[in-house]
């Protein structure tokens, strides 16, 4: 069990944030919050990627889902949640094993109940688990290639029609690293369609609205020596232009959209783990992007990266999974990043899992690891209430 450790003196992007603040932005003070001792989830280390914290069984309490294998075959799981930061059964959700990258929960065939996107390696396909309604996920429907070398599956509306689409991003060369949209065309019967998006070696892509024109943007950053783009889209699934960011030369395990000075304007945060580096690009505001801002210190390998508003504050906060290190939370606090670390230096953080699994109103954070435990870490709010 490790302790969650605020690292107070460590203040980062101060002037930075100061100089492209917006005039009206408003300072509140912090709520703080702080995370108890690690529950642990899985207490055989495996090769976990990623975690996902919703209802899945209709009860009202949030449940959590681990991706496991990566490269190897491995059992997905889904963990019941009883509402207080514990579970009452874990269920394998693969069968046979898979190589899984992620599970994106959303409602994929329009039937009120959370479904499941699972990513895998290849020459595992990517396929949709379909929820019966009480967390049974008896039905799988393939869709993609196998040939895939799928890191990641990206969950959102890309045309504006009601229903979730996949973007699944390739880490390859030549064919198999095209990057696909996959287009969620269920009416009475369930189909998805994929076409080439984009092509280049890439783990992850984000989606976000750059732009401000009410139409869901692609962030994807290269992941293996190129260079990384947005494609901003018309609103109807297709892209009509594509802004650069960030090197040449980048190697971006991923890449996410937070308005970190508060200006009105989607920003980046980018982790590098080739440079050992956390950075930002600052939107300007003719659409273009600034140079890059290191966020950390680099003296870990960043893994994993998400956002999520912890402390209810309205401002959206930065987490970095690292590897042997300590994971990060990054509080926007507008003139500074307030750097708080979680957890131990075992294994590799590959992904986050954010929801309130104890009913408390405060996000807490399941961690997946590989070759190390996953945990849940359960956020508490202490002081300015």
């Amino acid at each position: 069990m490790t302790r969650f450790r605020s690292i107070s003196s460590v203040f980062i992007l101060g002037s930075v944030l100061s100089a492209c603040q917006s005039p009206d932005a408003v300072l509140n003070e912090p709520s703080l919050i702080q995370y108890s001792d690690a529950i642990v989830l899985e207490e055989e280390p495996r090769r976990s990627a990623n975690a996902e914290i919703a209802d899945f069984d209709g009860d009202g309490l949030n449940d959590v889902v681990l991706a496991i294998g990566r490269h190897w075959p491995g059992p997905n799981l889904l963990l019941i949640g009883d509402g207080q930061g514990g579970f009452t059964r874990v269920d394998s959700l693969s069968n046979p094993q898979d190589r899984s990258y992620s599970l994106s929960a959303a409602d994929m065939d329009g039937d009120g109940d959370l479904d499941l996107v699972v990513s895998n390696d290849r020459p595992d396909p990517t396929y949709v688990l379909l929820n019966n309604g009480a967390g049974g996920f008896d039905q799988r429907i393939d869709f993609g290639d196998g040939d895939w070398p799928t890191r990641n599956g990206t969950v959102a509306d890309i045309n504006n029609d009601g229903r979730p689409d996949v973007m699944v991003a390739n880490r390859g060369e030549g064919e198999v690293g095209h990057n696909f949209v996959c287009l969620n065309e269920t009416t009475e019967e369930f189909s998805i369609s994929c076409e080439r998006v984009s092509s280049g070696s890439t783990t992850t892509i984000s989606v976000a609205d750059m732009n401000r024109d009410g139409n869901p943007d692609l962030i994807i950053p290269f992941r293996d020596l190129g260079q990384s783009n947005i494609l901003l889209g018309d609103g109807t699934g297709k892209f009509i232009e594509q802004i650069a960011f960030g090197p040449d030369d980048a190697s971006y395990r991923a890449a996410v959209a937070v308005d970190l000075n508060v200006d009105g304007l989607l920003d980046l945060v980018s982790i590098d783990d080739q440079r050992r580096k956390t950075v930002a690009f600052f939107q300007l505001t003719d659409g273009g992007f600034g140079a890059e801002t290191r966020i950390d210190d680099g003296e870990a390998i960043p893994y994993a990266l998400d956002v999520a508003d912890l402390d209810g504050n309205g401002r959206v906060d930065v987490l970095v999974g690292y590897r042997d290190a300590p994971d990060r939370l990054f509080f926007n606090e507008v003139l500074s990043l307030r750097s708080v670390s979680l957890g131990d230096s075992l294994g590799a953080t590959y992904g986050f899992g954010i929801g309130d699994m104890n009913h408390d109103g405060v996000p807490d954070i399941a961690v997946a690891r590989s070759d190390a435990s996953d945990l849940l870490f359960l956020g508490t709010r202490v002081g300015n209430d």
